[in-house]
């Protein structure tokens, strides 16, 4: 009778395939709840979305440089610096409804996850004119997009959903105002500067991340 250590080798290359055949989609939901609206604008502007993370984080944004301060250098420097798992494009924000399954689709795409990039789920916004990206706004989601390889613990799984929201995002640049309308409103900002509450946020990830740089050392 052959040895059965012999096939432990092969049994455990087939299972790793498996996993990396796996890991390489997320089953994402994603729904646009609040309308999206810009500085002056009118019913008819339409919004361009992604879903996404930033490969260093929201800390990151404190290292930019200065010609990414406007809304289309910022535009440039966040597709320079970020990971995309889906585009929404051409949103008409001022239609966007709850109750119509226009702004709610799902799908499997090719996972963002990454071991040693940032994880964060975010929103970018770009609203643009004939002369390029005018206004944006960034949004964090609250969550951390999933390893779809560990489908052990929800909701660390295969699974993600994302709800653009007012009342549950984090506005980093523009404004999410949950008490406009009857979902709220999302502005995007012609001139990106960090709110407040963002400021507070993206502190709060800093000494997240001090206090886990301590504990290492």
């Amino acid at each position: 009778m052959k040895n059965k250590a012999n096939y432990i080798p092969l049994v455990i290359a087939f299972a790793m395939t498996l996993s990396s055949a796996f890991a390489e989609n997320t089953d994402l939901s994603y729904n646009l709840l609040s309308k999206i609206a810009r500085p002056g604008g009118s019913n008819g502007d339409t919004f361009n979305i992604s879903f996404g993370s930033l490969n260093g984080g929201l800390l990151s944004l404190t290292t930019k440089a200065s010609d990414a301060n406007g809304a289309a250098g910022f535009a440039a420097w966040y597709g320079a610096n970020s990971r995309s798992l889906v585009n929404w494009n051409d949103v008409n924000g001022s239609l966007i409804t709850p109750e119509s399954d226009d702004y709610y689709r799902s799908g499997s795409f090719a996972s963002i996850w990454s071991a040693s990039q940032d994880n964060q789920a975010l929103a970018f916004v770009t609203h643009s004119d004939v002369s390029g990206v005018d206004s944006i706004a960034l949004y964090d989601l609250g969550f951390r997009w999933a390893n779809p390889a560990d489908t052990g613990s929800y909701p660390f799984g295969a699974y993600d959903f994302a709800n653009l929201y007012a009342g549950e995002v984090s506005a980093v640049y523009g404004v999410a105002d949950a008490s406009a309308g009857t979902y709220g409103t999302l502005t995007t900002s012609s001139v990106p500067e960090p709110s407040s509450a963002s400021l507070l946020l993206i502190g709060s990830v800093a000494l997240a991340a001090l206090r886990r740089f301590r504990k290492n050392v």
